[in-house]
């Protein structure tokens, strides 16, 4: 029991009772290794997408949704996509596509070159995504997530990443609104002060409580909800079926007649997808009119 304890993925929220921010803390475990199982990421790579599935469970927490919070960053360099997703079942995936060889002491800058980050919040409830945008900059994937606040949300925002082989963590701070502007941003350096002496073994390796002591012992500081994550996949045997449809019959059939089966493995969990020729002829019938001779595509 006490090693699930120390292997659970968990987001703790807090807030300061003396100053109008609130923070998160979030250590993924289980959810990274099942995310960096999946391929034979190089270090480096492995390391900004531990970073990016850290961020995108800090930022799920910050939006009400009944959805999904996507980071994606395309870009012109040897790592063309980073992908992660949060959802409002607090579940995470991700997946990363480079090319070439990748040095283990790769920037980001080297990795990524020209590009942008998207984040895009899809909720059931809303007709249309939400999305922002910011240019690849700054040094860190940490530093373009700040841009991004500064920029679209003129929120003064805060955020610390970091990952190895075992784990990715974060901590993310935001301020609130407050009355008086002064005692506000005062209080924001002094809490912004402490919160940089973390260092990136405290992140990994030490729980919520300890590490929110050990930088704002002199705060007031209050813990809030905290949320269990875990990997999970919205892979389906209907979406693959869907992804074939889009193909169109004639490449379908072509497929199944060159190798006997059309087989779609999902990237982000490696599950694959088998369709055999009934298979794939079940997708392009059309179930009102299956007495009909016809040649026509529906």
């Amino acid at each position: 029991m006490q090693d699930d304890a120390i292997q659970a993925d968990h987001l703790q929220r807090f807030i300061f009772d003396n100053a109008a921010i609130r923070g998160e803390w979030v250590q993924l475990k289980q959810s990274w290794q099942t995310v960096k199982a999946q391929r034979d990421y190089p270090p480096a790579v492995a390391d900004l997408l531990g970073e990016m599935l850290a961020a995108a469970a800090l930022l799920a927490e910050t939006v009400k949704m009944s959805g999904r919070l996507v980071l994606q960053c395309r870009s012109d360099g040897p790592v063309s996509l980073l992908m992660v997703e949060c959802t409002s079942d607090h579940t995470l995936r991700g997946l990363a596509n480079w090319n070439g060889e990748i040095t283990n002491d790769a920037t980001m800058q080297e990795l990524l070159g020209e590009g942008n980050l998207a984040i895009t919040i899809e909720n059931v409830e809303a007709k249309q995504p939400y999305q922002g945008v910011v240019s690849v900059q700054g040094e860190t994937i940490a530093e373009m997530l700040e841009m991004y606040f500064a920029q679209s949300e003129q929120l003064k925002t805060r955020i610390w990443l970091s990952t190895d082989e075992q784990t990715a963590g974060g901590l993310m701070l935001q301020q609130l609104p407050e009355q008086d502007p002064e005692q506000h941003d005062e209080n924001w350096t002094r809490i912004n002060i402490l919160a940089e002496t973390v260092t990136d073994e405290e992140l990994l390796n030490l729980d919520a409580v300890s590490l929110l002591y050990r930088l704002f012992n002199e705060e007031m500081v209050r813990l809030l909800s905290t949320t269990v994550l875990e990997f999970a996949c919205t892979c389906s045997r209907q979406r693959v079926a869907d992804t074939i449809k889009l193909l169109g019959r004639q490449e379908a059939e072509d497929i199944i007649a060159e190798r006997g089966v059309v087989e779609l493995a999902c990237e982000f969990c490696n599950t694959h997808y088998q369709f055999d020729p009934v298979d794939v002829a079940g997708l392009f019938s059309d179930p009102l009119n299956i007495q009909n001779d016809s040649n026509t595509l529906h």
